[in-house]
């Protein structure tokens, strides 16, 4: 997968905005300027989701996105285990050539 290839994903609104919270969050606690330009693309990505609730990241966005999987930036264990394993399904979906 390459840095600029694009994957959509489908997150109902609640566990999309958990998501965009948690990189937030991640943002607001980084030191480095690279970290903070990535994870500021990838909470950009999520913010302008469409209609039905699906969003597209790059793959640059993604690899931000999953830096923002640590406890301390979601409101619980529970909630970023779930959302982050629909993150990983789409994605192993999408790698298996489902929406390539």
């Amino acid at each position: 997968m390459s840095s600029v290839e694009h994957i959509r994903f489908k997150l109902d609104d609640g566990s999309r905005e958990s998501l965009h919270s948690a990189v937030a969050a991640a943002r607001r606690n980084c030191t480095a300027d690279q970290e903070a330009d990535g994870l500021w693309d990838a909470w950009k990505a999520l913010e302008t989701a469409d209609p039905d609730g699906s969003f597209v990241l790059t793959g640059r966005e993604l690899y931000w996105v999953g830096k923002a999987s640590r406890v301390e930036f979601w409101r619980d264990a529970q909630t970023m285990q779930r959302v982050m394993g629909l993150i990983q399904q789409q994605f192993n979906a999408w790698s298996m050539g489902a929406d390539k």
